[in-house]
């Protein structure tokens, strides 16, 4: 099984946030929120090590992106611990960040990228800010739009 293949497949675990899905002997991602799917690339052998995914936005085949299944994986990760932590305190937030990244680590064999060098990290905290600000849907359209898709 290739890294995009595991990459989904965790993320198809996060229940209730996402779950799995048979598209055409494909196993994929379903997000319950949006409708989203994402699939793995297409691997032609078993020990492929490509972390890109294909995600259809709200499940619409015209409307496809590749992306790093790192990037989505990390996304995924921090809204399913964002709300399994409601109410509990930030410690315990983030022991459980740190928990599932080394559950993905374990998992896939690639890294969070939380898991990243200070100055990564902080564009990521920015990304999330952004998102808390402006929603999920906002930031990924400007993004979308500023690399070309």
């Amino acid at each position: 099984m290739g890294l995009s293949t595991r990459i989904v497949n965790f993320i198809s675990n996060l229940i209730p946030l996402y779950v799995e899905e048979e598209i055409k002997g494909i196993w994929a991602a379903r997000s319950l929120g949006d409708g989203t799917l994402i699939l793995p690339m297409d691997e032609e052998d078993d020990d492929s090590e490509d972390e890109f995914v294909t995600v259809h936005w709200q499940g619409d085949p015209n409307r496809q992106a590749t992306v790093l299944g790192t990037f989505l994986a990390s996304c995924a990760v921090v809204k399913y611990v964002e709300m399994h932590g409601v109410g509990q305190k930030n410690e315990h937030i983030q022991s459980e960040l740190r928990h599932l990244a080394r559950h993905f680590t374990v998992k896939t064999g690639a890294k969070l990228v939380f898991e990243m060098e200070e100055e990564e990290a902080r564009l990521l905290q920015l990304l999330e800010r952004a998102v808390r600000k402006i929603g999920n849907e906002a930031v990924t359209e400007i993004i979308k739009k500023s690399i070309g898709f």
